[in-house]
């Protein structure tokens, strides 16, 4: 794909590099002309050297060719422009990161198809954290309404394992929570669950759940303990 990111900065640059090595055509527009000097160095994407929020930087990094235009400045006004003129040049796939969750409903009406809310993803992040602890975040998922997890199953568990239609029947994961996928000690990949598929000591089990899920969920297993 054809990717223009706007920002050459932590964020800009960290994506950029993980794009080239996963063999994307990214250009990198930043205004700093020694920052975009140090990227292109460090990454091997093209960059432009201008502002990411007027046409004529957006033309020379080749607009009108972009599958993806991914917002990556500092502030949320600078992003919203960036939207904008990507997607009056049509650029079917808009990405910002979104500082302030006020400027939601104005990146939906610029047209961007997907908003990383830094502020409330860190928010969910770190209660999940403090208030589930036997349990893995691996992503926050629409706004932090749902998690991806992962916990291992505890040492205290049955041998012979469990059943995953057990385990689901149980209080702790009869709510608003999916199995995913299990990954066996010693295995290479992760398999879709069954109902009739064992869970044993040591396996990482794979969830989608919801706020007041992982909660119980959490407790339950260190109950188990």
């Amino acid at each position: 794909m054809y990717v223009i990111i706007a920002g050459g900065g932590i964020a800009g640059a960290t994506i950029a590099m993980e794009l080239v090595n996963r063999k994307h055509d990214v250009v990198v527009i930043d205004m700093d002309a020694q920052a975009c000097e140090n990227l292109y160095a460090r990454t091997g994407s093209v960059t432009v050297n201008g502002k990411a929020t007027e046409i004529g930087a957006l033309k020379e990094a080749g607009i009108h060719k972009a599958d993806v235009a991914l917002g990556a400045l500092y502030r949320d006004v600078d992003n919203l422009t960036f939207a904008l003129l990507a997607h009056s040049f049509g650029v079917p796939q808009i990405i910002v990161k979104m500082r302030d969750p006020d400027y939601a409903e104005a990146y939906k009406i610029a047209g961007v198809t997907a908003i990383c809310d830094m502020i409330g993803m860190f928010r969910s992040r770190v209660i999940t954290e403090l208030e589930t602890r036997e349990i893995k975040v691996i992503t926050p998922l629409q706004h932090g309404q749902a998690q991806l997890v992962m916990f291992q199953v505890p040492s205290s568990w049955p041998r012979e394992g469990v059943p995953i239609q057990e385990l689901a029947q149980k209080p702790a994961f009869s709510g608003n929570c999916i199995f995913t996928g299990i990954l066996q000690e010693g295995a290479e990949r992760i398999v879709v669950p069954h109902g009739s598929d064992r869970l044993f000591p040591g396996d990482k089990v794979f969830m989608v759940a919801g706020p007041k899920s992982l909660k119980v969920i959490s407790k339950h297993l260190a109950n188990s303990k």
